[in-house]
């Protein structure tokens, strides 16, 4: 008689994410993407967000930025992965990555302003559901077990601290999200829609809302937004509206070469020549490597 393995939802998902990152590997030609390519497959880049992409909050979550991110994050995925699949069943278990994925992706959204990718905001919230677990089955895990579980958490937070490419906010926010979430839904045989279940699956719902609304908040009010945003008037050619958003965002930042080197080709355009060369002069004072800027100066001189 032969014996097949036990299919895993997780497997799933490890096939998807390495998929992707051949995808990645053929239009970047490099095991270490650079940020435009992470951007175009879906990175959660903040003034996107911002401007209404959500999706980014829950693609980034398929996404690695190198090999060795992308093996790391595999890895555990296929250890945890498994016995939270048995713990809560398939439906819960996909329910209980993804929610905590986009936990993830919110905390990063509202702590950072970097570009970010990763499954590992969804991998802390399978932590969480251990934690879910050792909360309502306290008899399930013995003291061994939990110190242990508590120590990989540790150490992981603390490589967040010591190593500032890694996006720990994501980590803490992931972490709490799939404690709240395997709260709101239970594990396997436990009711879904009990009472008790609902009011919690409704704060859920209510806490991904505020915290989006936060975020968009926080970053519409940032230069780096503005910077975005005036970014794309000018492709637009909406000349005006660029203006005041590089005039926004330098009263918000004011050494930012960027805005300077816009706006001096802005009133360049509009005939204001000392203000072209303001501009252009200040933006090599912040970068005084800035070709571009120079050569705009020279051609005004």
């Amino acid at each position: 008689m032969i014996k097949y393995k036990k299919f895993y939802l997780s497997h799933i998902i490890i096939a998807i994410n390495s998929i992707i990152f051949i995808l990645m590997f053929l239009v970047d030609k490099s095991l270490s993407f650079n940020v435009y390519t992470l951007i175009d497959f879906g990175a959660k880049y903040n003034p996107l967000i911002a401007s209404g992409e959500y999706y980014r909050l829950i693609t980034p979550i398929f996404l690695h930025s190198d090999i060795t991110h992308i093996l790391f994050n595999m890895y555990a995925l296929n250890i945890l992965g498994k016995n939270i699949e048995i713990i809560y069943g398939r439906v819960k278990f996909i329910i209980i990555y993804l929610t905590a994925g986009l936990f993830g992706s919110l905390g990063s959204f509202i702590f950072t302003k970097s570009v970010a990718v990763g499954a590992s905001g969804a991998i802390f919230g399978l932590f969480g559901a251990y934690i879910y677990l050792y909360i309502s089955r306290p008899n399930v895990f013995n003291t061994k077990f939990l110190k242990n579980l508590l120590s990989i958490i540790g150490l992981n937070l603390f490589l967040g601290i010591v190593f500032p490419n890694i996006d720990n906010w994501a980590h803490i926010w992931g972490l709490v999200g799939g404690i709240i979430i395997s709260w709101a839904i239970g594990i396997k045989g436990e009711k879904t829609f009990s009472p008790k279940k609902i009011i919690t699956q409704i704060l859920t719902v209510l806490l991904i809302c505020t915290s989006l609304t936060v975020g968009i908040k926080i970053n519409k009010d940032s230069w780096q937004y503005n910077l975005f945003k005036g970014i794309d008037y000018l492709k637009e050619n909406k000349i005006n509206k660029a203006e005041s958003e590089f005039n926004t965002g330098i009263s918000r930042n004011d050494n930012v070469e960027d805005f300077h080197y816009y706006l001096g080709h802005i009133n360049l355009s509009k005939g204001n020549i000392q203000k072209a060369i303001y501009h252009f002069e200040k933006a090599i004072e912040i970068n005084p490597g800035f070709t571009e800027a120079k050569q705009a100066l020279d051609n005004i001189k």
